[in-house]
């Protein structure tokens, strides 16, 4: 805790045909992240790579048909990976299975997909039939005239002389047979040889034809009983290939359940296989490994005589290691403290070697949170409210949000009996510290205070963090390091005399920026010389950056005035909800009507202002706290594992 994990290179030698074992070796045991050793450039020209692609895309591709999820864990524990070529042979009658079992999905889809979209313009025909139903003639007859073309549809009402207008070029005539919200229904008709030159003048008078039956016979209402007899063919058909969708969905869920692991295992291994170099008859593996899990790789690597472990301890110092690659960052802390480790990666990740805060930030978090959301009554609701979603079946999201709830419930109870408030209530119990809105001032105080402890603590973090790095020259000037923490120190102890300011103690105070600008001026002008630049934008600059530390310093300080603030915020809004359920209490049922105000009004203030409240919580730490040592700049160690299913647990032995 405090600095991320040491982090040790490893490399193993071992016979080439034993990768597979290896593979699942490692994957069993779960602590290891494998690197691709095509990237280190010194051994790219000296060994061979297997490419493994096509066998892993067949894999995957089989995975596909089969809906089988690569990333869920192994149900069987005792299933092992197979050999390339073996892995072939086994796959390739499978493989052909499935891709005839596609063709048969595929196949089924088509006919289903033409069904339905014939039950559809079936149903568009059946509403347009209905808009002739008023007509008591055979429709198929008069649609079959030779000389002449019948068109039948709708329009709107007010384009209907513009119509007349524009055939009056044409023979033809125009059968209003309906008007319904100001469209018009109707027959056109025309000589066949005009049939093009009416549809453009139908078109330009928004003219809807409708979609009717090719083979339309008998009047409108004869031409629905056809196409109800249809659609019962269709709907028939449609429910034999539901059946037989159905039946291919169970042939595939057999088979996932029979291959499911296989493929998983086989996937994961194949895909860490290409990581590997090989020679004729070695082959060479690299990858990081904590310091914690190292015993235990040696262990296992000490029951192979032909495998060979090399490891080296890296450096806190070095970001990345002799070949250049980044060394990654794990943050190893206790089960209680998963859920604010969680928060701490959605800031970033510290680089290796950094300080990793999430013991301090879960205190303060948790601290803060309490001393703005002092309740008694709400800190309950909030503390029963986290043990039921750690205690439930419910998704893991939920259960870490109930691992964040318990101690900020807890300490939201604390600080209601320090405040001596039970749900808004300030006279039920009574106050161990003091009321705030009795106390402002002191309120002010406290937070303040808090406030510069919090900076002072993030300084000293980026000094050790940079003493570790041995990162010695930033430490000395940047604004966050010594010389920082000098000038922070010192003016809190001046504003803490009584005897008020000196010359001499305020000269001690910023003596500190002064050598801080003093040495960025001396390199910054060291360096325009070389390049040439404006010594007077140097000193500009220079001077810019000075004032900015002074207002970095001081703002960041008075921000924490905000957890007074939403301590009293806290208790105004309970006041308010309360004398507006006393100004209801007098009306007609008013007793009931206050009640529910005031359930409500409590659930609001849950609600809202807890998460109002852990939002600047977040803020507070992430921008007041982080930003003094924190560097986002770390890849997360990743190791490659077998994951395997047990119950309800999920072991990555």
């Amino acid at each position: 805790m405090l600095i991320t994990e040491k982090m040790y290179r490893v490399y193993l030698f071992l016979p080439k045909e034993d990768l597979t074992t290896f593979w699942e070796v490692l994957g069993r045991f779960g602590e290891m992240q494998p690197e691709g050793v095509q990237r280190i450039e010194a051994l790219r020209e000296r060994l061979r790579f297997v490419e493994l692609g096509p066998l892993l895309s067949r894999l995957r591709e089989a995975a596909s048909i089969l809906k089988v999820d690569l990333e869920e864990p192994l149900s069987d524990p005792g299933i092992s990976p197979l050999p390339p070529d073996e892995l072939a042979r086994r796959l390739d009658p499978l493989y052909a299975e499935l891709r005839e079992a596609r063709e048969k999905e595929r196949s089924l889809q088509e006919r289903r997909r033409a069904l339905e979209r014939e039950l559809e313009h079936l149903q568009i025909q059946e509403a347009h039939l209905r808009l002739l139903s008023p007509l008591e003639i055979d429709i198929g007859g008069l649609f079959g005239l030779k000389r002449f073309a019948v068109l039948a549809g709708t329009m709107p009402d007010y384009r209907f002389q513009a119509l007349e207008r524009g055939l009056h070029r044409y023979p033809h005539l125009l059968l209003p047979y309906r008007r319904h919200r100001h469209r018009v229904q109707l027959l056109v008709v025309c000589l066949r040889e005009d049939l093009d030159e009416v549809r453009q003048v139908l078109e330009a008078a928004l003219f809807r034809p409708l979609d009717l039956p090719e083979e339309l016979r008998g009047k409108p209402q004869e031409a629905l009983e056809l196409l109800e007899a249809r659609r019962g063919e269709l709907l028939r058909a449609l429910e034999e290939i539901r059946g037989e969708e159905a039946r291919f969905e169970e042939w595939r869920h057999d088979k996932a359940r029979e291959f499911g692991d296989f493929l998983r295992v086989n996937a994961a291994v194949l895909e860490a296989r290409g990581l590997a170099g090989e020679t004729r008859e070695v082959a060479l593996v690299t990858g990081w490994v904590p310091k914690r899990a190292l015993a235990g790789l040696q262990r296992a690597v000490r029951d192979k005589p032909e495998w060979v472990l090399e490891a080296r301890e890296v450096p806190y110092r070095m970001a990345a290691d002799r070949d250049g690659l980044p060394v990654p960052t794990e943050l190893r802390n206790p089960r209680p403290l998963k859920p604010f480790e969680a928060l701490v990666r959605l800031y970033g990740l510290p680089r290796y070697g950094g300080f990793d805060p999430t013991p301090l930030f879960s205190l303060l978090f948790v601290g803060l949170f309490g001393m703005m959301f002092g309740d008694l009554g709400h800190g309950l609701v909030l503390f029963i409210a986290g043990l039921l979603l750690r205690a439930l079946p419910v998704r893991r999201g939920l259960r870490r949000a109930g691992g964040l709830l318990v101690p900020v419930g807890l300490s939201s109870m604390i600080f209601g009996v320090l405040y001596g408030s039970f749900f808004g209530y300030e006279d039920i119990i009574p106050a161990l510290w003091f009321h705030p809105m009795e106390a402002i001032d002191r309120l002010l105080v406290y937070a303040i205070s808090i406030g510069a402890g919090v900076i002072v603590v993030g300084l000293g973090a980026n000094i050790v963090a940079k003493l570790i790095q041995a990162r010695l020259n930033e430490l000395l000037w940047e604004r966050f390091g010594i010389l920082g923490l000098w000038f922070y120190l010192g003016g809190l102890l001046l504003l803490g005399m009584s005897k008020g300011f000196s010359a001499w103690r305020v000269g001690l105070v910023f003596a500190p920026l002064i050598l801080m600008a003093g040495g960025k001026l001396v390199w910054e002008l060291r360096k325009a010389r070389e390049e040439g630049g404006s010594r007077g934008l140097v000193f500009l600059i220079g001077a810019v950056d000075l004032f900015e530390t002074f207002i970095v310093y001081f703002s960041n300080t008075l921000s924490f005035i905000r957890v007074a603030a939403f301590a009293l915020n806290h208790v105004a809004l309970s006041l308010a909800i309360f004398q507006v359920a006393d100004m209801l209490r007098g009306l007609p049922g008013g007793g009931i009507i206050s009640g529910a105000l005031v359930v409500g009004g409590n659930l609001l203030i849950l609600v809202l202002e807890g998460g109002i409240v852990a939002i600047q919580v977040l803020r507070l730490e992430f921008y007041e706290f982080f930003s003094k040592f924190f560097e986002a700049e770390g890849i997360p160690f990743r190791p490659f594992r077998l994951r395997i299913h047990r119950g309800k647990e999920v072991s990555h032995a």
